[in-house]
């Protein structure tokens, strides 16, 4: 069973959808991969779509296993930061000591 933060960051914790506005940097670059995959699909022949498909595929895979260990060392990470407002570093890591 995956931990509440990868449940979370997969998606099966429900949030409210982000919008992002089409000038800022992302925008621009989701603009860009788009036209850009385009132009490459329209060059290509049927099989070689089918391997550019499953390259993308592979790829979206190994960016969305990331983007959920990003998630879940960040807010790790926060957890931490928050902690040591009540205790010190060296309380911390005496505690990491005692982990299961």
């Amino acid at each position: 069973m995956r931990s509440i933060l990868e449940e979370f960051a997969c998606g099966n914790i429900p949030i409210k959808v982000r919008n992002f506005t089409p000038n800022s940097m992302y925008g621009q670059a989701m603009h860009f991969t788009s036209v850009n995959e385009e132009k490459l699909l329209h060059r290509l022949s049927g099989e070689e779509k089918v391997i550019f498909q499953k390259y993308i595929d592979a790829k979206n895979e190994v960016n969305e296993l990331a983007a959920i260990k990003n998630f879940t060392h960040g807010y790790k990470l926060g957890l931490i930061m928050a902690a040591e407002a009540f205790v010190t570093t060296d309380q911390l890591m005496a505690m990491e000591e005692y982990e299961v």
